[in-house]
């Protein structure tokens, strides 16, 4: 083959595959969009889904896992804070139970989130909105805790972002069922 034809075939074929790859991105980017166009709070969800570089190539399915993996993160970490809050031994006896209480609900959120996960991976979507419920619950459990008290703030802005992440995972999850 000539130079000229390699050169132009070469040129043809890059030509495709960055075009072909340019769809792929924007297909990907109103894959984000439309999750979480049916989200609570659209714009919180495209900046966690754009924060996480993974998001960016999932397919819907992927994003879902994605979601999970955040959200089982952010329990995890929060029942961690928890921990870390129940050492204060100078806590009022009110609190000291409340956070107790929710170190035990996220805990069950963890586990809950685990159990969604495998769901999703066997395509379970019913078993995944049954335990991802069950997760949310247990933070709105935690967050009821403090109700009597006067440490209410304490986890607050833990749960919304712990219900956030939830919710994200349940409008994937109804995208899913809805194919």
């Amino acid at each position: 083959m000539k130079p000229v034809a390699s050169f132009a075939l070469l040129s043809l074929t890059l030509s495709l595959t960055l075009s072909l790859h340019a769809s792929v991105a924007s297909a990907d980017t109103n894959l984000i969009e439309k999750v979480c166009a049916r989200s609570h709070n659209k714009n919180s969800c495209v900046e966690i889904f754009e924060s996480n570089p993974d998001s960016k190539q999932a397919d819907l399915k992927q994003l879902g896992i994605i979601a999970l993996t955040l959200a089982s993160s952010k329990a995890a970490e929060t029942s961690q804070h928890i921990k870390t809050l129940l050492l204060n031994k100078t806590l009022d006896p009110v609190v000291d139970q409340a956070l107790s209480d929710c170190s035990d609900q996220y805990l069950d959120a963890v586990q809950q989130l685990g159990d969604a996960s495998s769901e999703l991976l066997e395509d379970g979507t019913k078993d995944v909105r049954a335990s991802v419920k069950a997760g949310i619950a247990a933070a709105q459990s935690c967050e009821n805790g403090f109700k009597e008290s006067s440490g209410s703030e304490i986890l607050v802005s833990r749960n919304a972002m712990f219900r956030q992440l939830c919710n994200n995972v349940l409008v994937i999850n109804k995208l899913l069922e809805e194919k």
